[in-house]
């Protein structure tokens, strides 16, 4: 599974991870470019939460050129400050390379725990 995918599977109607009483830990060799949570801010400007894969614009995971053109950098904090063509696209383009990771999920409901275990 793909780490977006994995961000997106609901408890209710809150992404992976904000579910109440919820941690997330991760096991990664590799670290991520940008933390879970600006990836879960993201995420939620842009796809919806509990929604089918295919009720959702999936360029806005997949495709730097199409953010870099379509997503509204002022939507949220960490990008607001962003003006310059080649900021916006060195974000989109981190920004896909860690959405498109590839990784196991465990979900522990006895510890209230969501491990991400990246396989690369």
């Amino acid at each position: 599974m793909k780490l977006y995918q994995s961000l997106t599977k609901s408890k209710s109607t809150k992404f992976a991870g904000q579910a109440t009483g919820y941690k997330l830990s991760t096991t990664l060799d590799k670290p991520l470019n940008y933390d879970p949570t600006i990836l879960y801010q993201y995420l939620d400007t842009v796809l919806k939460p509990g929604s089918r894969h295919d009720e959702n614009n999936l360029r806005y995971v997949t495709d730097p050129g199409y953010i870099g053109e379509n997503f509204n950098y002022q939507s949220v904090p960490f990008t607001s400050h962003m003006t310059e063509f080649d900021e916006k696209m060195a974000f989109a383009r981190k920004l896909v390379a860690d959405l498109n990771r590839h990784l196991s999920v465990n979900i522990k409901p006895e510890d209230e725990t969501i491990e991400l275990v990246f396989v690369d």
